[in-house]
């Protein structure tokens, strides 16, 4: 992530993730990426979270976006994501996700619980802009709003990774 984004999202989840229940509460991550380079930007916001929170108390389900089409990993994923207090997206696209991913957005949000949640999208970021650039963006922002959670975002060129 660029320096400035990553800066920008790790206060922003310090205050979120300092402002939950403390003492015996669990902290549900959500967390589904693209690949290996995804991974690694989901991975270090769950370690983030678990230094803040305490590696005991933080529990993370991890999703592999291309498994989602996988009706069992689905329903697992959703279930996860219902009960999140972060939920995170890490994926490079920027214009449009697989099917499945909005199979599984639609599947968990209307159910899921409310309270300080947050959604964090980490997204590859727009290298040349054009008339549909940032609808991920837009997309997951309009989730949150939804889903009456924060929305964190931070962008990241893959090259810069």
């Amino acid at each position: 992530m660029t320096q400035t984004s990553v800066t920008k999202l790790n206060g922003r989840l310090d205050k979120l993730v300092s402002s939950l229940p403390g003492s015996g509460y669990a902290l549900n991550v959500a967390l589904v990426y693209e690949d290996a380079l995804t991974w690694k930007w989901a991975k270090n916001i769950f370690d983030r979270a678990e230094k803040l929170a305490g590696s005991n108390v933080v529990r993370g389900t991890w999703w592999k976006l291309g498994d989602l089409s996988h009706p069992g990993v689905l329903a697992g994923a959703v279930s996860q994501a219902m009960r999140a207090d972060l939920v995170v997206v890490a994926h490079t696209a920027t214009e449009g996700l697989p099917l499945s991913f909005y199979v599984w957005v639609n599947s968990w949000l209307p159910h899921h619980l409310p309270g300080g949640s947050a959604l964090v999208a980490l997204l590859g970021a727009v290298e040349r802009p054009n008339a549909e650039s940032g609808r991920v963006r837009e997309y997951l922002r309009a989730v949150a709003r939804q889903g009456r959670m924060h929305f964190l975002l931070a962008e990241q060129s893959p090259a810069d990774s």
